[in-house]
């Protein structure tokens, strides 16, 4: 099967699509508006599924659409930064500990794509307390306002930290691989997801497939495991190729689409990027830092 024929059976968007959006997209955030950015979390139950790659050529292909700005919120071991070849002085560390604004820990990737780093080594930075995580809510009240887009870089796991971001944001993008073992981790953090906000309807991407039949089985197997015991399911967006080019693309330090832009993982993140910006662009934009406030309740507001 060629790639372009997989691409139709799974229904991903094509480059048409993507060039649509850079020549007139809708508005989504305060540069045209002053509503909130539209709010993406790319999550995974497992580590070393692929969610810093897809997170970062889905952040350059969005910034052809409008300001964006990535969170990489594996607060701890965050490596966010490499894949767009960044070594930022400032980051939530330094927010957290009260030393900066908000603004101070922004990071340029260039043209329309801004990150803020998470620590590397940090340990506490795994476990904060409701009243940090409100300084970061209050301060991506004010920062959102200024993006179109916003790309939640999760951490791996079901940790509170974790599920509060995942739950605050708009839409949510489950990464997993045909690995036995990321599928039961997917399956455990969708139970929990849903647990800490049942109106979410979050979507399902299968990375490193070898080929269509493979990631249509994996969907298939995730589709059944949660209709039987969670009684509902993610929807299937798609699927990336195993693709040596990604190895390539991280050891250089840039994304996929921007490296190797013709690779088949460049193509099936390309083509995946058009479908998610085309999901935000329709749906409800709820501001994350208001709705991170209401997730951490009251005690964020303690001192």
């Amino acid at each position: 099967m060629t790639w372009e024929s997989a691409r139709s059976l799974l229904r991903f968007p094509g480059r048409a699509m993507a060039a649509s959006h850079r020549r007139g997209p809708r508005p989504l955030g305060g540069a045209d508006g002053r509503t909130p950015a539209a709010s993406l979390c790319v999550a995974s139950g497992k580590g070393g599924t692929g969610k810093s790659v897809v997170s970062a050529s889905l952040g350059r292909c969005f910034a052809e659409a409008g300001k964006t700005l990535i969170l990489d919120a594996d607060m701890g071991i965050g490596n966010a930064h490499i894949m767009h070849g960044l070594s930022p002085d400032r980051s939530f560390v330094e927010l957290v500990r009260g030393e900066i604004g908000i603004r101070e820990a922004l990071a340029s990737c260039g043209g329309d794509l801004d990150l803020i780093a998470a620590g590397s080594g940090v340990s506490r930075m795994a476990g904060l307390t409701p009243p940090e995580m409100g300084m970061i809510a209050r301060g991506l009240v004010e920062l959102e306002l200024e993006y179109q887009q916003l790309i939640v870089d999760s951490a791996a796991g079901i940790s509170d930290q974790t599920l509060h971001l995942a739950a605050a944001c708009d839409e949510v993008l489950v990464v997993t691989t045909p690995d036995l073992t990321a599928m039961t981790d997917a399956y455990a953090f969708l139970k929990v997801l849903w647990r800490a906000r049942p109106d979410i309807a979050p979507r399902l991407v299968v990375n490193r497939a070898e080929d269509a039949d493979q990631a249509r089985g994996v969907a298939q197997r995730m589709d059944g495991v949660c209709r039987k015991f969670l009684g509902r399911a993610p929807r299937w967006t798609g699927w990336i190729p195993d693709d040596r080019a990604v190895s390539e693309c991280v050891n250089a330090r840039s994304p996929v689409v921007t490296h190797r832009p013709d690779s088949p993982a460049g193509r099936g993140l390309a083509a995946l990027a058009d479908l998610m910006l085309g999901e935000l662009q329709a749906g409800r934009r709820g501001g994350l830092g208001r709705t991170l406030s209401r997730h951490i309740g009251p005690l964020a507001a303690s001192s």
